[in-house]
């Protein structure tokens, strides 16, 4: 029995050298997948303050723009909120327009566009500097 026990403890011992590589790459794996997470965060704070900066200029544009509108240019206020609704709603119209036209284009632009790629010439002077 005790040869039995011998055996397998050297058998083991083998497994464990393999087992041991495994968890070292398993480990390597995990610090990058770390340091790969810890640059996406970095990237999100960055895009979070840019979007804030990008509020407040464009937050004071408006707010230059009103101020010229009513004190240069003689806009009523009254004349001035109808104009900002009426932009408002065009802005929402075209934004829902390119909405759906970016869904057109994505359930059938992609068949029409891979077409005309494959019909290229032999004499195309791309393919022979290529």
């Amino acid at each position: 029995m005790a040869k039995r026990k011998r055996k397998k403890l050297t058998g083991g011992g083998k497994k464990a050298g393999g087992s041991f590589k495994e968890v070292l790459s398993l480990y390597a794996k995990i610090a990058d997948l770390k340091k790969e997470m810890a640059q996406a965060e970095e990237g999100g704070e960055r895009a979070v303050d840019r979007l804030t900066d990008l509020e407040v200029h464009v937050n004071l544009l408006a707010r230059l723009l009103t101020t010229l509108c009513l004190e240069k240019w003689g806009i009523k206020a009254d004349a001035l909120k109808r104009l900002v609704r009426r932009v408002e709603k065009e802005a929402l119209r075209d934004s829902q327009i390119m909405e759906l036209e970016s869904l057109y284009k994505l359930s059938n632009g992609s068949p029409k566009k891979s077409s005309p790629m494959r019909s290229k010439t032999r004499d195309d002077p791309w393919e022979q500097i290529s």
